[in-house]
């Protein structure tokens, strides 16, 4: 994949660096890979990123694919939305969305790869993530760099949760710091010296034992939203890992 950009007028004089960041909106990482492999051009010349452009010079950066880190893997996926650069998938309850150190087969993202491969595709990047035991919307890049633009443009985060007995009060805004209870635990929990963090809910329904609330994410913490619900008071139903 290559991307292009002719230098108009106003953009004479910039370093090759600026215009990558700014016009063709790369990461520091991405850049950073296309550096080491000379995969950077002006006017299909190598140049190096403190080159100053002038107007009417094509820009380009390679932006192709490293093979993947995990393997593709065949399995029934439930395809929400697909086009030539994005794939939407309805995440089941139990299934983790990434490969890690500890499983490397059985993802979301496994089966996700192995049908971008089989349709023309060339790679696979989770743009949101959801905890196992979640279900949900999760959304693939079929390119860093797409995924790169997406993360940046997704600015709400909806959940709907079934927790124990009834918020009070019924909708409110939760914000309290969270942060890993030990260094290599997964566990989280509300402490002072934590990362801040900030949920809102909404009661839809209540029995005063059990009750359905929307929740608008506005931070990403790890777990946010059982560990949030927890410390006040209503977990998440059939949360084991919290509420065991």
């Amino acid at each position: 994949m290559l991307l292009n950009y002719t230098v108009p007028p106003e953009d004479g004089g910039r370093t090759l660096n600026n215009i990558l960041r700014t016009r063709l909106r790369l990461s520091a990482t991405l850049l950073r890979r296309l550096k080491a492999a000379s995969a950077v051009y002006v006017d299909g010349l190598p140049r190096h990123t403190d080159y100053r452009v002038s107007a009417g010079e094509c820009v380009s950066a390679d932006v192709t694919e490293p093979e993947a880190d995990y393997p593709p893997e065949p399995g029934e996926i439930d395809v929400i939305f697909e086009d030539e650069w994005l794939l939407a998938l309805n995440k089941p309850s139990g299934m983790l969305i990434h490969p890690s150190h500890s499983r490397f087969e059985g993802t979301l993202a496994n089966r996700a790869l192995y049908h971008i491969l089989s349709h023309g595709g060339a790679a696979c990047h989770a743009v949101n993530r959801l905890d196992r035991d979640t279900g949900g919307i999760v959304l693939f890049s079929k390119s860093g760099y797409i995924k790169n633009l997406m993360t940046g443009a997704i600015t709400f985060k909806g959940y709907t949760a079934a927790v124990c007995g009834a918020p009070e009060p019924l909708s409110g805004s939760i914000e309290l710091p969270i942060r890993r209870v030990r260094e290599g635990d997964m566990l989280r929990a509300v402490l002072p010296d934590g990362a801040y963090a900030r949920t809102d809910y909404q009661t839809s329904a209540t029995d005063g034992r059990i009750s359905l609330l929307r929740l608008s994410l506005f931070t990403g913490r790890t777990h946010q939203i059982r560990v949030h619900c927890h410390a006040m008071g209503f977990p998440v139903l059939g949360d084991r890992l919290y509420c065991s």
